[in-house]
């Protein structure tokens, strides 16, 4: 299948999930992501959630760190829909102010920025994923850019509420990989692909 159409499942499948399978899977994909191993992790980027449409709830995350690696910097995006590019601003500073903007998406107004190369690890938002560790996002490409911009050893996690998926028909060369994608039944590690 091609993303587009998996997108249109995957979006559907979220809206039906109930409010107690939505809040369990938040709940086990959080308990997932505090056995990862973060001892090279110094800066961490991760998205805010769209609660209502169902995202995964990734401040139960971001708390967990703040309480267990309170030495991590978390980063969080805010999007430039124009030039459909994201800026990254550090979330645990008093100067950070989070609004909703016009699609609902929580995102910083302004604040500290960080520069895509000092991120060692990126938390990225997905609607499905292959065995491969592929992703299918919204569409717009947002992290396909960003995480061009990271470093060849930026550590690429994936959370997701539903299984893998075999394939997916039109991967291009500007689709990047996970390595690792946390379900709430289990986490996937995918082998790098050589250049």
């Amino acid at each position: 299948m091609r993303k587009a159409e998996l997108r249109k499942i995957y979006l559907e499948k979220r809206k039906q999930l109930s409010e107690h399978d939505f809040k369990h899977f938040n709940q086990q994909i959080a308990h997932r992501f505090g056995m990862l191993d973060l001892s090279e992790v110094k800066v961490l980027h991760i998205f805010l959630p769209i609660i209502e449409r169902h995202e995964i709830n990734t401040y139960l995350i971001i708390e967990w760190l703040e309480a267990n690696h309170p030495k991590i910097q978390i980063v969080v995006p805010k999007s430039n829909f124009s030039a459909l590019t994201l800026e990254h601003f550090i979330y645990n500073n008093a100067h950070l102010k989070i609004e909703k903007n016009n699609w609902n998406i929580p995102e910083p107004v302004s604040g500290d920025k960080v520069s895509p190369q000092e991120i060692d690890m990126v938390v990225v938002p997905l609607l499905a994923f292959d065995k491969k560790g592929y992703r299918i996002g919204y569409g717009k490409g947002f992290y396909d850019r960003f995480l061009a911009e990271c470093r060849l050893d930026v550590q690429i996690v994936g959370l997701s509420q539903f299984e893998p998926i075999e394939t997916m028909d039109d991967i291009n060369e500007y689709d990047v990989p996970l390595q690792q994608c946390i379900c709430p039944q289990s986490t996937y590690s995918f082998t790098p692909l050589s250049p």
